[in-house]
C-alpha cells in the first residue's frame, strides 16, 4: 500500500532542483571516467587524490568560516540541499568516493565504478522522486531502485570482461547497497563498491 499522498509527486521546483544536481552529478562522473581512462596510472591516482583533498579542504573551510559559508550559499544556492549547509556536501563525498575507486582498483573497474555511481544514482533519485510510489521505511523507493538496477546493468554489460549474467549480478548487488538505509552519504561507498564488484566479477567470470 502506498503512503497517503504518495500519488502526488513533489513540487515542480523540487524536481527541477534535483534534476540540476543530478545533471552535474552525471557530467562530473563522465569527465572523471574519461580522465581515469586516458591518464597513466600515477597521474590519474595523483589527480584524484589532489581533487578529493582540495574538495574536502574547501568544504571544511566553508563550514568553519562564516564569510566563506555565505559566499558559497549564494553561489551554489541552485544546487545545494538544505542539509548540506551544515555538513560536508555531496560533491565532496563524491570526490572522495571517486578517489577511493581510482586509487584502489585497476583502470577498467574504476571507470565502471565511477559511471555506476554517477549515472545510477541520478536515475534512482529522479525516478524515485517523480514516480516513486512504493517506499521503503527509510524513504527511498522500489521504483528508484529498479531505475538504478537498469542503468547499472546496461553500463556493466559494456565492460568487456562481463557477460550478461555477471553484469546483472553486479547491478543487483549494487542496487541493494544503494537502497540500504546507510548512516552516511552513499557517494562515499558506491564508486569503490562498484569498482570492487566489477573487478571481482571479471575475475570469476
Amino acid at each position: 500500500m502506498t503512503p497517503r499522498g504518495a500519488d502526488v509527486g513533489p513540487p515542480r521546483g523540487a524536481l527541477v532542483h534535483e534534476a540540476a544536481r543530478k545533471l552535474i552529478h552525471v557530467a562530473t562522473a563522465t569527465v572523471a571516467a574519461i580522465l581515469a581512462w586516458v591518464l597513466p596510472t600515477g597521474q590519474r591516482r595523483g589527480l584524484f587524490l589532489v581533487v578529493a583533498g582540495l574538495a574536502l579542504a574547501v568544504d571544511l573551510a566553508r563550514l568553519n568560516l562564516p564569510g566563506l559559508r555565505r559566499y558559497f550559499e549564494r553561489a551554489l544556492a541552485p544546487v545545494l540541499r538544505g542539509a548540506e549547509r551544515d555538513r560536508i556536501s555531496g560533491a565532496t563525498t563524491l570526490a572522495v568516493g571517486f578517489m577511493a575507486a581510482v586509487v584502489l582498483f585497476p583502470r577498467s573497474a574504476a571507470v565502471a565504478g565511477l559511471l555506476y555511481a554517477g549515472c545510477g544514482d541520478a536515475a534512482a533519485a529522479l525516478v524515485g522522486r517523480s514516480l516513486g510510489r512504493h517506499r521503503y521505511p527509510w524513504g527511498k523507493s522500489l521504483e528508484g531502485s529498479l531505475a538504478f538496477l537498469a542503468v547499472v546493468f546496461l553500463l556493466a554489460w559494456t565492460v568487456p570482461a562481463l557477460g550478461a549474467a555477471s553484469a546483472l549480478a553486479v547491478a543487483l548487488a549494487l542496487a541493494l547497497l544503494e537502497a540500504a538505509p546507510l548512516r552516511f552519504d552513499d557517494n562515499l561507498l558506491l564508486p569503490a563498491a562498484g569498482a570492487a564488484l566489477t573487478f571481482l566479477a571479471s575475475r570469476l567470470g
